[in-house]
Protein backbone atom coordinates (compact mmCIF):
# COMPACT_ATOMS: atom_id res chain seq x y z
CA UNK A 1 0.00 0.00 0.00
CA UNK A 2 1.15 2.99 -1.09
CA UNK A 3 1.22 6.42 1.17
CA UNK A 4 -1.89 6.63 3.58
CA UNK A 5 -3.46 9.65 3.26
CA UNK A 6 -7.22 10.73 5.17
CA UNK A 7 -8.73 10.39 1.75
CA UNK A 8 -7.26 6.93 1.37
CA UNK A 9 -8.95 5.84 4.64
CA UNK A 10 -12.25 7.78 3.88
CA UNK A 11 -12.34 5.82 0.74
CA UNK A 12 -11.48 2.72 2.57
CA UNK A 13 -14.43 2.69 5.04
CA UNK A 14 -17.01 4.45 3.10
CA UNK A 15 -16.58 7.40 5.13
CA UNK A 16 -16.28 11.20 4.40
CA UNK A 17 -12.86 13.05 4.81
CA UNK A 18 -14.23 15.35 7.41
CA UNK A 19 -15.28 12.61 9.50
CA UNK A 20 -12.30 10.55 9.47
CA UNK A 21 -10.18 13.91 10.34
CA UNK A 22 -12.83 14.88 12.94
CA UNK A 23 -12.20 10.62 14.47
CA UNK A 24 -8.39 10.69 14.14
CA UNK A 25 -7.75 14.47 15.63
CA UNK A 26 -10.05 13.19 19.20
CA UNK A 27 -13.22 16.44 17.89
CA UNK A 28 -16.47 15.45 20.34
CA UNK A 29 -18.81 15.58 17.81
CA UNK A 30 -17.78 12.06 16.53
CA UNK A 31 -19.77 8.92 17.23
CA UNK A 32 -17.36 7.63 19.52
CA UNK A 33 -17.91 3.64 17.69
CA UNK A 34 -16.90 5.55 14.64
CA UNK A 35 -13.86 7.02 16.21
CA UNK A 36 -12.35 3.85 17.24
CA UNK A 37 -13.41 2.20 14.16
CA UNK A 38 -11.50 4.87 12.05
CA UNK A 39 -8.19 4.48 14.83
CA UNK A 40 -7.85 1.21 14.04
CA UNK A 41 -8.47 1.00 10.60
CA UNK A 42 -5.84 3.88 10.51
CA UNK A 43 -2.78 1.73 12.77
CA UNK A 44 -3.72 -1.32 10.36
CA UNK A 45 -2.88 0.51 7.11
CA UNK A 46 -0.19 2.36 8.55
CA UNK A 47 -1.17 5.88 8.65
CA UNK A 48 1.17 8.17 10.82
CA UNK A 49 0.87 6.77 14.14
CA UNK A 50 2.75 9.42 15.47
CA UNK A 51 0.24 11.99 14.56
CA UNK A 52 -2.66 9.05 16.78
CA UNK A 53 -0.44 8.79 19.37
CA UNK A 54 -0.18 12.87 19.65
CA UNK A 55 -3.67 12.69 19.54
CA UNK A 56 -4.73 9.40 22.00
CA UNK A 57 -2.71 11.70 25.04
CA UNK A 58 -4.46 14.38 24.66
CA UNK A 59 -7.64 11.90 25.54
CA UNK A 60 -9.02 12.17 28.87
CA UNK A 61 -9.19 8.46 29.22
CA UNK A 62 -8.68 6.82 32.22
CA UNK A 63 -7.12 3.29 31.52
CA UNK A 64 -4.14 1.69 31.25
CA UNK A 65 -3.56 -0.99 29.13
CA UNK A 66 -2.21 -3.57 29.67
CA UNK A 67 -0.20 -6.43 27.37
CA UNK A 68 1.03 -9.71 28.85
CA UNK A 69 2.47 -12.61 27.11
CA UNK A 70 0.86 -15.63 28.96
CA UNK A 71 -1.84 -15.02 31.98
CA UNK A 72 -1.15 -18.24 33.23
CA UNK A 73 2.42 -16.98 34.14
CA UNK A 74 3.60 -14.87 37.31
CA UNK A 75 2.56 -11.92 34.51
CA UNK A 76 -1.20 -13.24 35.10
CA UNK A 77 -0.60 -12.35 38.82
CA UNK A 78 0.20 -8.97 38.59
CA UNK A 79 -3.02 -8.37 37.12
CA UNK A 80 -4.74 -8.00 40.37
CA UNK A 81 -1.76 -5.75 42.42
CA UNK A 82 -2.44 -3.63 39.24
CA UNK A 83 -5.91 -3.27 38.99
CA UNK A 84 -5.21 -2.40 42.64
CA UNK A 85 -2.43 0.25 41.86
CA UNK A 86 -4.29 2.22 39.43
CA UNK A 87 -7.54 2.02 41.71
CA UNK A 88 -5.92 4.00 44.15
CA UNK A 89 -5.48 6.97 41.30
CA UNK A 90 -8.83 6.46 39.81
CA UNK A 91 -7.98 4.52 37.29
CA UNK A 92 -8.76 1.27 35.07
CA UNK A 93 -6.85 -1.44 33.75
CA UNK A 94 -7.78 -3.02 30.02
CA UNK A 95 -6.09 -6.61 29.64
CA UNK A 96 -4.91 -8.18 26.99
CA UNK A 97 -3.09 -11.83 26.87
CA UNK A 98 -0.98 -12.69 23.87
CA UNK A 99 -0.90 -16.16 24.49
CA UNK A 100 2.91 -15.58 23.59
CA UNK A 101 1.62 -14.56 19.77
CA UNK A 102 3.88 -11.96 18.03
CA UNK A 103 0.41 -11.27 15.72
CA UNK A 104 -2.28 -11.22 18.94
CA UNK A 105 -0.01 -8.67 20.52
CA UNK A 106 -0.14 -6.43 17.83
CA UNK A 107 -3.56 -6.58 17.68
CA UNK A 108 -3.81 -6.25 21.33
CA UNK A 109 -2.10 -3.44 21.24
CA UNK A 110 -3.87 -1.17 18.37
CA UNK A 111 -7.16 -2.08 19.45
CA UNK A 112 -6.25 -0.61 22.82
CA UNK A 113 -4.80 2.21 20.99
CA UNK A 114 -8.07 2.34 19.06
CA UNK A 115 -9.81 2.93 22.34
CA UNK A 116 -7.69 6.10 23.78
CA UNK A 117 -5.61 4.35 26.68
CA UNK A 118 -3.70 6.64 28.52
CA UNK A 119 -0.32 4.65 28.20
CA UNK A 120 0.64 0.71 27.62
CA UNK A 121 2.27 -1.83 29.84
CA UNK A 122 3.83 -4.17 27.85
CA UNK A 123 5.29 -7.77 28.86
CA UNK A 124 6.27 -8.58 25.31
CA UNK A 125 6.58 -11.88 23.73
CA UNK A 126 10.31 -11.91 22.98
CA UNK A 127 12.68 -9.31 23.12
CA UNK A 128 12.57 -8.04 19.80
CA UNK A 129 9.87 -5.39 19.46
CA UNK A 130 10.86 -4.49 16.60
CA UNK A 131 6.97 -4.30 15.23
CA UNK A 132 5.87 -3.16 18.43
CA UNK A 133 8.03 0.07 18.30
CA UNK A 134 6.90 0.68 14.82
CA UNK A 135 2.91 0.80 15.82
CA UNK A 136 3.53 3.17 18.98
CA UNK A 137 5.29 6.54 18.39
CA UNK A 138 8.56 7.94 21.03
CA UNK A 139 6.11 10.17 22.57
CA UNK A 140 2.98 7.71 23.94
CA UNK A 141 3.17 6.56 27.52
CA UNK A 142 4.71 2.72 27.27
CA UNK A 143 6.77 1.08 29.54
CA UNK A 144 8.33 -3.28 29.05
CA UNK A 145 7.71 -5.60 31.99
CA UNK A 146 9.98 -8.33 32.60
CA UNK A 147 13.35 -9.86 30.74
CA UNK A 148 15.60 -7.62 28.59
CA UNK A 149 14.37 -5.61 25.28
CA UNK A 150 16.90 -5.05 22.42
CA UNK A 151 17.72 -1.91 21.76
CA UNK A 152 14.86 -0.45 24.47
CA UNK A 153 13.79 2.57 24.03
CA UNK A 154 10.93 2.98 26.87
CA UNK A 155 11.39 2.20 30.45
CA UNK A 156 11.77 -1.07 31.56
CA UNK A 157 10.86 -2.33 34.93
CA UNK A 158 12.67 -6.09 35.83
CA UNK A 159 13.04 -8.29 38.38
CA UNK A 160 16.96 -8.39 39.54
CA UNK A 161 17.08 -12.09 38.57
CA UNK A 162 20.96 -12.18 39.19
CA UNK A 163 20.51 -11.38 43.26
CA UNK A 164 17.24 -13.81 43.04
CA UNK A 165 19.48 -16.35 41.61
CA UNK A 166 22.14 -15.49 44.48
CA UNK A 167 19.52 -16.02 46.99
CA UNK A 168 18.94 -19.23 46.00
CA UNK A 169 22.22 -20.78 45.87
CA UNK A 170 23.31 -19.11 48.81
CA UNK A 171 20.58 -20.32 50.71
CA UNK A 172 20.83 -23.76 49.26
CA UNK A 173 24.70 -24.00 50.19
CA UNK A 174 24.24 -22.66 53.88
CA UNK A 175 21.79 -25.65 54.32
CA UNK A 176 24.99 -28.21 53.38
CA UNK A 177 23.73 -28.57 49.71
CA UNK A 178 26.50 -29.38 47.20
CA UNK A 179 24.99 -30.92 44.43
CA UNK A 180 22.71 -28.27 43.09
CA UNK A 181 21.19 -28.83 39.82
CA UNK A 182 19.04 -26.02 37.90
CA UNK A 183 15.62 -27.01 36.10
CA UNK A 184 14.55 -24.92 33.00
CA UNK A 185 11.55 -24.87 30.42
CA UNK A 186 12.48 -24.89 27.07
CA UNK A 187 11.38 -21.23 26.51
CA UNK A 188 14.39 -19.46 25.59
CA UNK A 189 13.98 -16.02 27.68
CA UNK A 190 16.13 -13.10 28.34
CA UNK A 191 15.18 -14.15 31.80
CA UNK A 192 15.51 -17.15 31.57
CA UNK A 193 19.40 -16.83 29.77
CA UNK A 194 20.14 -14.59 32.85
CA UNK A 195 19.16 -17.00 35.46
CA UNK A 196 21.16 -19.83 33.36
CA UNK A 197 24.28 -17.27 33.41
CA UNK A 198 23.86 -16.31 37.08
CA UNK A 199 23.14 -19.92 38.41
CA UNK A 200 26.91 -20.82 36.84
CA UNK A 201 28.73 -17.88 38.25
CA UNK A 202 27.22 -18.36 41.82
CA UNK A 203 27.94 -22.38 41.85
CA UNK A 204 31.32 -21.31 40.03
CA UNK A 205 31.98 -19.04 43.20
CA UNK A 206 31.29 -21.53 45.45
CA UNK A 207 33.74 -24.44 43.93
CA UNK A 208 30.61 -26.30 42.81
CA UNK A 209 30.23 -27.88 39.55
CA UNK A 210 26.78 -26.52 37.91
CA UNK A 211 24.28 -28.91 36.36
CA UNK A 212 21.48 -27.48 34.07
CA UNK A 213 18.27 -29.76 32.53
CA UNK A 214 16.51 -27.73 29.74
CA UNK A 215 12.89 -29.19 28.75
CA UNK A 216 12.88 -29.97 24.91
CA UNK A 217 8.44 -29.86 24.48
CA UNK A 218 7.30 -26.04 24.31
CA UNK A 219 4.12 -26.94 24.91
CA UNK A 220 3.64 -24.13 27.04
CA UNK A 221 3.13 -26.52 30.19
CA UNK A 222 5.40 -26.01 32.76
CA UNK A 223 4.21 -28.61 35.42
CA UNK A 224 4.43 -31.20 32.67
CA UNK A 225 7.97 -29.68 31.77
CA UNK A 226 8.79 -30.28 35.41
CA UNK A 227 7.60 -33.77 35.73
CA UNK A 228 9.46 -34.90 32.82
CA UNK A 229 12.77 -33.20 33.82
CA UNK A 230 13.26 -35.58 37.30
CA UNK A 231 13.39 -39.16 34.60
CA UNK A 232 16.66 -37.00 32.71
CA UNK A 233 17.62 -36.21 36.09
CA UNK A 234 17.75 -39.78 37.40
CA UNK A 235 18.89 -41.22 33.79
CA UNK A 236 22.58 -38.84 35.18
CA UNK A 237 22.75 -41.56 38.43
CA UNK A 238 24.20 -38.06 40.03
CA UNK A 239 22.51 -37.90 43.34
CA UNK A 240 21.47 -34.17 43.24
CA UNK A 241 20.71 -33.13 46.86
CA UNK A 242 18.84 -29.84 45.61
CA UNK A 243 16.71 -28.84 42.43
CA UNK A 244 16.77 -24.99 41.70
CA UNK A 245 13.78 -24.32 39.08
CA UNK A 246 13.91 -21.30 37.38
CA UNK A 247 9.84 -21.29 37.77
CA UNK A 248 7.37 -21.96 39.98
CA UNK A 249 5.05 -23.63 38.06
CA UNK A 250 8.27 -26.00 37.12
CA UNK A 251 9.15 -27.04 40.41
CA UNK A 252 5.47 -28.23 41.40
CA UNK A 253 6.02 -30.66 38.51
CA UNK A 254 9.49 -31.82 40.20
CA UNK A 255 7.64 -32.34 43.25
CA UNK A 256 4.98 -34.39 41.82
CA UNK A 257 6.81 -36.79 39.75
CA UNK A 258 8.94 -36.74 42.48
CA UNK A 259 6.18 -37.96 44.93
CA UNK A 260 5.16 -40.51 41.94
CA UNK A 261 8.53 -41.93 42.72
CA UNK A 262 8.00 -42.36 46.20
CA UNK A 263 10.72 -39.61 47.08
CA UNK A 264 9.76 -37.43 49.69
CA UNK A 265 10.72 -33.58 49.37
CA UNK A 266 12.42 -32.21 51.76
CA UNK A 267 13.69 -35.79 53.31
CA UNK A 268 15.26 -37.07 50.57
CA UNK A 269 15.95 -34.24 47.72
CA UNK A 270 14.94 -30.15 48.17
CA UNK A 271 13.11 -28.30 46.03
CA UNK A 272 13.46 -24.57 45.21
CA UNK A 273 10.98 -22.39 43.08
CA UNK A 274 11.28 -19.03 41.55
CA UNK A 275 8.34 -16.34 41.16
CA UNK A 276 6.60 -16.66 44.04
CA UNK A 277 3.60 -17.94 42.31
CA UNK A 278 0.48 -18.10 44.36
CA UNK A 279 0.44 -22.02 43.75
CA UNK A 280 4.00 -22.22 45.59
CA UNK A 281 1.92 -21.40 49.06
CA UNK A 282 -0.44 -23.94 48.17
CA UNK A 283 -0.64 -26.36 51.69
CA UNK A 284 0.53 -29.55 49.42
CA UNK A 285 3.21 -27.92 47.84
CA UNK A 286 4.56 -24.96 50.60
CA UNK A 287 7.04 -24.31 47.90
CA UNK A 288 10.48 -22.32 49.31
CA UNK A 289 11.16 -19.54 46.42
CA UNK A 290 12.22 -16.59 45.31
CA UNK A 291 9.00 -14.20 44.91
CA UNK A 292 8.61 -11.13 42.81
CA UNK A 293 7.45 -8.08 44.20
CA UNK A 294 4.07 -7.95 42.57
CA UNK A 295 2.82 -5.24 44.85
CA UNK A 296 5.71 -3.19 44.04
CA UNK A 297 6.04 -3.66 40.52
CA UNK A 298 2.73 -2.62 40.13
CA UNK A 299 2.77 0.49 41.71
CA UNK A 300 6.01 1.37 39.64
CA UNK A 301 4.74 0.88 36.22
CA UNK A 302 1.52 2.75 37.31
CA UNK A 303 3.44 5.41 38.62
CA UNK A 304 5.99 5.47 35.44
CA UNK A 305 2.79 5.56 33.17
CA UNK A 306 0.80 8.70 35.04
CA UNK A 307 4.39 10.39 34.79
CA UNK A 308 4.81 10.05 30.96
CA UNK A 309 1.08 10.87 30.28
CA UNK A 310 1.33 13.79 32.38
CA UNK A 311 4.43 15.21 30.14
CA UNK A 312 7.26 14.71 32.22
CA UNK A 313 9.34 12.82 28.91
CA UNK A 314 12.39 11.26 29.47
CA UNK A 315 15.59 11.69 27.93
CA UNK A 316 16.86 8.44 28.32
CA UNK A 317 14.95 5.02 28.81
CA UNK A 318 15.39 3.90 32.21
CA UNK A 319 15.82 0.19 33.69
CA UNK A 320 14.28 -0.26 37.02
CA UNK A 321 15.35 -3.35 39.00
CA UNK A 322 13.03 -4.50 41.52
CA UNK A 323 14.70 -7.09 44.16
CA UNK A 324 12.76 -10.37 45.18
CA UNK A 325 12.77 -11.85 48.33
CA UNK A 326 13.20 -15.37 49.79
CA UNK A 327 10.35 -16.82 51.13
CA UNK A 328 11.22 -19.99 53.49
CA UNK A 329 8.44 -23.27 53.58
CA UNK A 330 8.72 -26.62 53.79
CA UNK A 331 10.22 -27.49 50.45
CA UNK A 332 14.07 -27.77 51.24
CA UNK A 333 16.11 -28.96 54.07
CA UNK A 334 19.64 -28.92 55.88
CA UNK A 335 21.50 -31.73 55.69
CA UNK A 336 23.91 -33.19 57.53
CA UNK A 337 27.00 -34.19 55.47
CA UNK A 338 27.36 -31.95 52.46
Amino acid sequence: MGHVTIKTIAREMGLSISAVSKALNNYPDINENTKEAVIQKALEMGYSPNMIARNLVKSTSNSIGVVVRDTSTIYGELLKPLSEAALKKNLTIVMGDSNRSKERELSHIKSMMASRVMGLIIAPVDSDVTEIEKTISSGFPVVYLGGHVSKPRRNQVMVDSEHGVKLAIDYLYSLGHRNIALVTDAKSTESTKLKIDSYIKEMEKHNLNPAIFTDTTDDGNLVAAGYRQIERIFQTNEKYTALFAVKDMLAAGLMQALKDRNISVPDDISVIGYDGADVSSYPMINLTTIATPKEKIAELLVDIILTQANGETYREPRQYFTEPVLVQRSSCKRILNP
